[in-house]
């Protein structure tokens, strides 16, 4: 399973997010969310649903 980080960008762009916000609304250190978006973490189904979760999104829709 492989995100797709250049989507999840622009819906947090799209939604005026900072990977900050994104961290508080996921419930997570902003530490991880720096790793998910630079491709080290986020290879679980967890990661993905608590990401659309936060996005508002559907969790296919982060998935290459």
């Amino acid at each position: 399973m492989k995100l797709n980080l250049e989507k999840i960008q622009k819906i947090m762009e799209k939604q005026g997010l900072t990977k900050t916000q994104l961290a508080v609304r996921m419930r997570v250190k902003e530490s991880w969310v720096y790793e998910i978006l630079a491709g080290r973490q986020g290879k679980t189904f967890y990661t993905v649903e608590k990401l659309a979760d936060a996005l508002g999104v559907n969790p296919k829709d982060l998935l290459s």
